[in-house]
C-alpha cells in the first residue's frame, strides 16, 4: 500500500476547516497515513512518502514544494490559509479538483517553481520572492488576527507597510540589467499575488517567471507615498502585460542575477527570509512531483 504523509498547519487562518479524518476520507483507502501537526511537530520529512498532502497557507505550500519538488511523489494541497493565492491562481492551471471520494479525479501535473541559489542555501518559492512596499504584511499579520479576521488582518496591516523603502539592487536579466533604488522588487511564478491578479502575460507552462520592479520615488514622507500611488495603482489595479523598463519595470525572464548591497527581507510565499548581500540566482524549475489543488472537501 502507498504511504501518504498529512501535514495540518494549525498555524494558518482557516486551519478549523479541516481535520486528518477529513483528509483520508478524502483522499480514500489507497493510502497508509502518517500524521504531522505544525507548528507543534518537528518539521516533516516526506522522504519515503508516495504522497504528501498539504493543509496550510501558500507559506505552507512553499515550504513543502521545498523538500519534495525532485521527488516523484503526489502532493495534495488542501488550501485552508487566509489568501490562498497558489490555490487560485492554479484555477488558470487545471490542476483545481474535487477530493476522489466525492467523484473527483486526479489532475496532477508536474508544475513550474522559482528558485533562488546562493552561496549558501537553495531556496524554493512556489509563486512570489518579493521585497520593498507592503511585502512584510504577508509575514506580520498575526496568526491569531488571521484567525479571527481572516483577510481583513493583512488589510489592516496595509496603511503602516505603505512606506517608501530604498533597496539598492543590481537585476542583471541577461538581456537587460537594472540598476538603483527601489521600492519594490518581485519575481512572481503566477498570475496573481497578494490578492491581485495583474500579471497577463502568466504561462504557467514555461520555464519562465517575470520580473516587477518599481524605482524608489525621488522624495520621502507624504510626498513620496504620492509619488508611489501612481505606480502601484498601475500594477496592481490596472494589471500589466507588455513589458515596461522605466520607473515601473516588467519583464518575462528566464533567469536573473541579483546582488544587494545589504541583507534584505523577502516575502517568500508569505513567510519571511532574508537575502544576503552575496549574489543569488533566481531560475525556474519543473517539478518532478505532480501537484493537486482540493478544493471541495
Amino acid at each position: 500500500m502507498k504511504k501518504c504523509l498529512i501535514v495540518i498547519n494549525k498555524a494558518a487562518g482557516g486551519s478549523k476547516k479541516i481535520a486528518f479524518d477529513t483528509v483520508e476520507k478524502c483522499l480514500g483507502n489507497e493510502y497508509e497515513y502518517t500524521r504531522c501537526t505544525l507548528p507543534f511537530s518537528p518539521d516533516p520529512d516526506p522522504t519515503g512518502f508516495d504522497a504528501v498532502a498539504v493543509c496550510g497557507g501558500d507559506g505552507t505550500l512553499g515550504s513543502i514544494l521545498g523538500k519534495v519538488y525532485k521527488l516523484p511523489v503526489e502532493v495534495w494541497y488542501f488550501p485552508v490559509g487566509t489568501l490562498n493565492d497558489k490555490a487560485k491562481a492554479d484555477r488558470y492551471e487545471n490542476t483545481k479538483t474535487r477530493c476522489p471520494s466525492c467523484g473527483g479525479t486526479n489532475n496532477g501535473k508536474q508544475i513550474v517553481l522559482g528558485k533562488c541559489e546562493g552561496e549558501n542555501k537553495d531556496l524554493l518559492f512556489a509563486y512570489v520572492l518579493a521585497c520593498g512596499s507592503f511585502t512584510p504584511i504577508g509575514y506580520t499579520a498575526k496568526i491569531s488576527a488571521k484567525k479571527r479576521l481572516g483577510v481583513l488582518a493583512y488589510i489592516g496591516r496595509v496603511l503602516k507597510e505603505y512606506k517608501v523603502h530604498r533597496i539598492s539592487a543590481t537585476i542583471d536579466c541577461g538581456s537587460e540589467a537594472y540598476d538603483g533604488e527601489f521600492t519594490l522588487i518581485m519575481f512572481v511564478k503566477s498570475p496573481r499575488c497578494f490578492g491581485f491578479k495583474f500579471n497577463k502575460d502568466f504561462d504557467g507552462e514555461s520555464l519562465s517567471g517575470h520580473l516587477v520592479a518599481i524605482r524608489s520615488p525621488k522624495h520621502d514622507g507624504l510626498l513620496g507615498k504620492i509619488e508611489m500611488f501612481f505606480p502601484f495603482f498601475r500594477v496592481f489595479f490596472l494589471g500589466l502585460k507588455k513589458e515596461r523598463d522605466g520607473r515601473i519595470i516588467f519583464k518575462k525572464i528566464y533567469g536573473a542575477d541579483i546582488v544587494h548591497k545589504e541583507n534584505v527581507n523577502y516575502c517568500r510565499d508569505g513567510e519571511k527570509h532574508v537575502l544576503d548581500s552575496q549574489k543569488h540566482r533566481i531560475k525556474f524549475v519543473k517539478s518532478n512531483c505532480t501537484f493537486s489543488v482540493v478544493e471541495k472537501f
